[in-house]
């Protein structure tokens, strides 16, 4: 008994630990990727969106975060038409949210501290420096089908997710519901 509990064990150790570096190696590419592209002031301004677009779609958990922005009742009294050309506007959105937001800073880097798992979800600790100040970034990652996906940006404890569901709420009650007015004020950014 204590040989099979002593090899399980040593199996979830061993386990862990590669998942460890596994997420560990995720972020630090994914992370040099994105400081690539924001430090890239050769190119010119439509292709670096493009570059963020790419990097929008393949990490960040798109279809979760912009259905977990919405009430249950808002989608399920909408038809599947309105619904894709919502998920259509808000990656867009966030594309050009996070295009914006990076396109301020003309260099900097971004350093792991620690990594923390909590229900199935990474916290990735780090900061963002420019050399002249920096900035505490916690990033919640999930893996979901084999790749690892962004839920959440918290930066200097505001969270990214939190700040756009209250948004949303209220330019939906004050639209009694309408997602189309939201998609239209998304389009508007």
């Amino acid at each position: 008994m204590f040989k099979i509990l002593t090899l399980l064990l040593f199996i979830f150790i061993n386990y862990s630990y590669a998942e460890d570096i596994e997420i560990t190696n995720w972020f630090n590419q994914e992370s040099k990727e994105f400081l690539e592209i924001m430090n890239n002031a050769d190119v010119e301004k439509h292709q670096n969106y493009e570059k963020y677009k790419a990097f929008v779609e393949t990490n960040f958990a798109l279809k979760s975060i912009a259905y977990g922005l919405l009430n249950e009742k808002i989608i399920e009294k909408n038809d599947k038409e309105t619904l894709l050309r919502y998920e259509n506007t808000f990656k867009a959105y966030l594309t050009k949210t996070i295009y914006n937001l990076a396109n301020t800073s003309t260099s900097g880097e971004i350093i792991l501290k620690d990594i923390d798992v909590k229900d199935g979800v990474y916290i990735i600790n780090s900061d963002i420096s420019d050399r002249t100040s920096s900035v505490s970034l916690y990033w919640k990652v999930a893996k979901i089908k084999d790749s690892y996906k962004i839920l959440d940006i918290i930066v200097e404890n505001t969270s990214y997710f939190v700040t756009k569901k209250s948004e949303f709420t209220k330019i939906l009650r004050k639209s009694r519901g309408s997602l189309d007015i939201l998609i239209k004020e998304l389009e508007k950014i």
